[in-house]
């Protein structure tokens, strides 16, 4: 914003000293001190490729949730006030050392009563507070973003503002946490190697949340697993699996996979904990999912871009042609390529750059299901060099593009067709009847809307405003000239000082309305 030149001296020195540090690494360290609501926008944003640039994004990942601890007394008054009953009596052993401190909570080992390992997920206090006032902020500047940078209109800092919101107001009450783990439980329990930990409901409330604890390895020590004996190809196929079916089967997935989240058990079974941020697709956008990665696939360029324009918000004035052109120049370096060297989410992202600079608005949750695509592939190749996440999902793909034909989808498909028309015939006689009565009213008119004619109003105030700071000033000018001719004894440089001061002030306005009009 170029606000530099306005700091005095010795602080101009000290930001000149800081110089060589990046943009995009100051704002993650801005994030950073700013506490536990920016630094959940920034992970956010680091999802948002078709926003930011690879800068930003390599910056924000780097923000962890990893905190400094409460003390345990603030703890044990949040586990106490909301079992209503004494830590002791509730738990034959609470650890006073937490396992983990993030932003919103922090994690404990404990144990039951009947002796099975648990870890307590505690809501830090005051922290709802925290992020509401965060919050407010966060949309206050939003709306400065839309009104004076008209470049930014295009990604909806309220929208994206109002998304996170919500996000954030999920992961504060565990009850939508344990809702999601119970559902994410059922949906994969056809694959016997996935474990999800158990929920104990005595031991939880909205603010606390306790969960059988998982012990195992973490996915991304490799050294570990090779010394455990554990076959890492294995844990790739039923990773990919339970991905797959989550995403594009069950339309409920893990949103925030990574190391930290996945863990490697005896028997190369997988452990999947932290279900705050889970991920949404609707049956339509299932399909639209497995019909963009069969473009990919069969490289129909053109059918990929009219699934991005499907799927997000483009206004009719899209010039299709060059939107399908750039896309195809600049996906098909990859194409051609063996599916192991072809990473399709990162194909996806660079499709939807592409399709945010030609004013399609792609929802969060894509976004979502992208991000999660290019960490399954990563995690993925970790594990095993040769890994290829479309030959693995490669038959499912298949069987979930026949089915979209299949007589049962097309059944059910024509039955709620059925549904709407009968509505509608239902309701058009009657909205018939209210708009000939309508016509006919005396006081009938059309109303027209005109993205120029809200431009020229807009011009018009503009301009008044103007013509009225001129007449403003112009009145300055003249009491000041009239005052010249009175005789006072209090002066300035040899004239009045009621002279002096009306002048000042019309010279100070005169100078903001031309600088103004210079911009």
């Amino acid at each position: 914003m170029n606000l530099g030149k306005y700091l005095p001296s010795r602080l101009a020195a000290y930001a000149e000293s800081q110089s060589e540090i990046t943009t995009p690494e100051r704002m993650r360290k801005a994030c950073e001190e700013l506490g536990p609501t920016f630094v959940k926008l920034g992970q956010l944003l680091s999802t948002r490729s078709d926003i930011l640039s690879e800068e930003f994004i390599i910056e924000f990942t780097k923000l962890q949730d990893n905190v400094f601890p409460l003390k345990y007394e603030l703890i044990k008054n949040v586990v106490e006030n909301e079992l209503g009953k004494k830590i002791e009596e509730a738990f034959s052993f609470f650890d006073q050392t937490p396992l983990a401190s993030a932003s919103i909570a922090q994690a404990h080992e404990a144990r039951l009563p009947s002796g099975e390992k648990v870890v307590i997920k505690v809501q830090k206090p005051g922290i709802d507070k925290i992020i509401g006032t965060d919050i407010s902020l966060l949309a206050f500047l939003a709306g400065l973003l839309e009104r004076y940078i008209p470049e930014s209109r295009v990604f909806n800092p309220k929208i994206i503002v109002d998304e996170f919101f919500k996000t954030l107001s999920y992961e504060l009450n565990f009850y939508v946490e344990a809702n999601n783990i119970i559902k994410m439980t059922q949906n994969l329990s056809s694959i016997p190697e996935i474990i999800i930990p158990k929920i104990f409901e005595n031991f939880s409330t909205e603010k606390i949340l306790t969960l059988q604890k998982i012990e195992g390895l973490r996915v991304n020590d490799i050294q570990a697993l090779d010394r455990a004996g554990i076959d890492r190809k294995q844990i790739c196929a039923i990773g990919t699996r339970a991905f797959f079916k989550s995403v594009m089967i069950d339309g409920l997935f893990h949103g925030d996979l990574h190391g930290g989240n996945l863990f490697v058990l005896p028997g190369n079974k997988l452990g999947i904990i932290d279900f705050g941020i889970v991920g949404r697709l609707s049956q339509k956008s299932r399909d639209q999912l497995v019909d963009m990665v069969t473009c990919i696939l069969t490289e129909d360029y053109e059918n990929l871009c009219y699934q991005y324009a499907e799927l997000g918000q483009s206004s009719a004035s899209i010039e299709f042609d060059s939107f399908h052109r750039e896309v195809q120049n600049t996906l098909s370096p990859y194409m051609g390529l063996s599916l192991e060297k072809i990473n399709v989410g990162k194909i996806l992202i660079e499709a939807t750059k592409i399709a945010t600079r030609f004013d399609i608005k792609i929802p969060g949750d894509w976004m979502i299901v992208f991000k999660s695509i290019v960490t399954m592939e990563g995690m993925g190749r970790i594990l095993d060099p040769n890994f290829d996440l479309l030959s693995h999902g490669k038959e499912l793909i298949k069987d979930l593009s026949k089915n979209q034909y299949s007589m049962q989808r097309i059944t059910k498909d024509l039955l709620w067709v059925a549904k709407d028309t009968t509505h509608l015939l239902q309701a058009l006689p009657r909205q018939l009847k209210w708009m000939f009565r309508k016509w006919s009213s005396n006081d009938f008119a059309f109303e027209v809307k005109s993205p120029e004619l809200t431009k020229i109003r807009e011009q018009l105030d503009i301009n008044g405003k103007r013509m009225s700071l001129t007449i403003l000033v112009t009145g300055f000018f003249i009491a000041g000239a009239l005052s010249l001719q009175y005789v006072s004894d209090q002066k300035i440089l040899n004239y009045p000082i009621v002279s002096v001061i009306l002048f000042a002030l019309g010279g100070f306005i005169l100078i903001r309305l031309l600088l103004k009009s210079i911009k």
